[in-house]
C-alpha cells in the first residue's frame, strides 16, 4: 500500500480507521467519518460533507415506505465509500502537518493569552485608586512613598518577516497565515524562485483583501530567492 507520510504505513493506518465506518452496510454511520475528519483537521468542507451524507441517511428513512429508500441507501453506501478513499490522502498529509506543528499552535494560544492578560493589567492600571480608610492619627503614620507597578513591555516587538527567506515554522506562526497556507507558501516559492514583492505574493497566493491588509505590515520580501528543496516525488495532495 503507498505511503503518503513519512510517518510509515502503521501510523497512517491507525489514522484511517474512520474508513471502516463508510465500509458499514448501506453507510448509515458514514456521516460520523465526515464529520470526525474535518473536525481533527479543521477542514470546514469535510465537514460540510458529513452533514450532506446525514441528510441522505435521513431521506433513507424518510422514503422506505415509498419504495426508493433502498435505492438511495445503495447509493449514499457506494458514494461515501468512494469518496472515503479518495480523500483519504489529502487527510493524512493534513494530520502529518497538523501534529507536526502542535507546539506551534500551543505558542499561539500562550501568546493569545498573554496578550489578554496584558490588556487586563494595563486596564487595571488605569482605573482609580481608592485611598485607604485613616485609622490613626496623621502625625502618627509612617509616610511610605508609593511605587507604581512597571507596565511590561509589548508582546510582539513588530519585527518583520522574510517571505523569500524565513522556515515553514515561523511563517506558520503568523495569525493569518496558519499551518496549512505557511506550506503552501513554501512550496509555491520553490516552484517560482521566491517572491519580488507584496503584490505579486498577493496575486499568486489568492489572498483575501483583509487578510492582505493584515499582512503588509508584517511581511518582507528580499531579493535573494532561497535554495531550493528538493521535494520528495509520489505525492498528490488534493484539498
Amino acid at each position: 500500500m503507498k505511503t503518503y507520510t513519512d510517518r510509515g504505513k502503521t501510523w497512517e493506518l491507525i489514522n484511517s480507521w474512520w474508513v471502516l465506518l463508510t465500509l458499514v452496510p448501506f453507510g448509515f454511520v458514514s456521516f460520523i467519518s465526515f464529520f470526525y475528519i474535518g473536525t481533527v483537521v479543521k477542514n470546514q468542507r469535510w465537514r460540510i460533507w458529513g452533514i450532506v451524507y446525514l441528510a441522505a441517511v435521513i431521506a433513507v428513512f424518510a422514503t422506505a415506505g415509498a419504495g426508493i429508500g433502498a435505492a438511495i441507501a445503495v447509493a449514499l453506501w457506494v458514494l461515501s465509500a468512494v469518496h472515503a478513499f479518495k480523500i483519504r490522502p489529502a487527510y493524512l498529509i493534513q494530520l502529518d502537518v497538523y501534529k507536526a506543528n502542535e507546539s506551534i499552535l500551543d505558542k499561539e494560544k500562550i501568546a493569545k493569552l498573554r496578550q489578554e492578560a496584558e490588556r487586563k493589567f494595563k486596564s487595571a492600571l488605569n482605573e482609580p485608586i481608592q485611598p485607604p480608610k485613616l485609622t490613626k492619627p496623621l502625625e502618627q503614620r509612617s509616610t511610605v512613598p508609593t511605587v507604581d507597578p512597571p507596565v511590561p513591555d509589548s508582546l510582539f516587538a513588530g519585527k518583520r518577516i522574510d517571505v523569500n527567506m524565513t522556515s515553514e515554522t515561523e511563517l506558520a506562526a503568523i495569525p493569518q497565515i496558519g499551518i496549512i497556507l505557511a506550506k503552501k507558501i513554501v512550496l509555491k516559492r520553490q516552484e517560482t524562485g521566491g517572491f519580488r514583492s507584496f503584490d505579486e505574493f498577493v496575486t499568486v497566493m489568492g489572498l483575501r483583501e483583509q487578510a492582505a491588509v493584515k499582512l503588509r505590515e508584517q511581511l518582507a520580501f528580499s531579493q535573494q530567492a532561497p535554495q531550493r528543496q528538493t521535494t520528495s516525488s509520489g505525492r498528490k495532495i488534493d484539498f
